[in-house]
């Protein structure tokens, strides 16, 4: 993974940018719960979940991301979405949930739980499980910075000793692929927020902190902040295209 990271250190006061998502303390604690969903365009229970993942995205309280992977690859159709850092991002969740394999379409709940594609009933009870026990999120900026790049700053107490900061482009809403091999061949397969790009930008031990990262503007952004290797996510910040 090309890691694109450097820790700003900034004495003078710097004036909001017009770009910055700036939750209060009332939205920190209700924000929406993040559901990440682990697709590949071979795997025959995708396009189903794909489906499902849009639903969720219209609750008030879910805000949906999508990581092709490649591991169907090898079945004769190469996953237009797919990199290798989001099969490493899936394969980090497993020991922490309790998972002996890599598989799809797999639903990751704000890092805390999973549930198979197949098993709608099984991902909402997730989700309301975490919104009933939804923790304090730190202060999470989403910021314009230099050369058209993006700054997350944040501050607050952090809840685990080390977290890691991570900054997603995501393409929102829906969008089509003509499949021309493998299980699905010749399937038109809907896809919903897939993920663009992920980076690392480091770790985070709380206090005030500030980070610059490689920005998209064509595609929406996200300043995730989660328990290190995979742990929970305990905040995040997000920006819509600027066209």
């Amino acid at each position: 993974m090309r890691i694109l990271a450097s820790i700003l250190a900034i004495c003078l006061l710097v004036l909001p940018a017009s770009g910055q998502v700036r939750p209060d303390a009332a939205a920190a604690e209700t924000r929406p719960v993040l559901v990440e969903l682990f697709t590949s365009q071979g795997c025959p229970l995708c396009p189903e979940a794909n489906r499902y993942l849009g639903e969720l995205d219209q609750r008030d309280n879910v805000f949906v991301l999508a990581f092709g992977v490649s591991y169907w690859d090898m079945y004769g159709w190469t996953d237009t979405y797919a990199r290798p850092e989001y099969v490493q991002r899936q394969r980090t969740y497993l020991p922490r949930l309790g998972v002996n394999r890599l598989y799809t379409p797999h639903f990751v709940v704000d890092g805390v739980t999973d549930a198979p594609g197949w098993d709608q009933d099984k991902v909402s009870d997730a989700v309301n499980a975490r919104l009933d026990a939804m923790p304090d999120s730190p202060s999470i900026r989403l910021d314009d910075g230099p050369f058209g790049s993006f700054i997350v700053r944040l501050d607050g107490a952090a809840p685990e000793t080390n977290l890691d900061v991570w900054l997603v482009a995501y393409a929102p809403g829906w969008a089509s692929v003509e499949i021309g091999a493998g299980e699905n061949e010749g399937l038109e397969m809907l896809h919903y927020n897939m993920v663009k790009s992920l980076t690392y930008l480091g770790r985070w031990s709380g206090g005030e902190a500030e980070y610059m990262g490689e920005a998209y503007r064509r595609h929406g952004t996200v300043a995730i902040v989660q328990g290190a290797n995979g742990g929970p996510i305990y905040g995040y910040a997000r920006v819509e295209p600027q066209r």
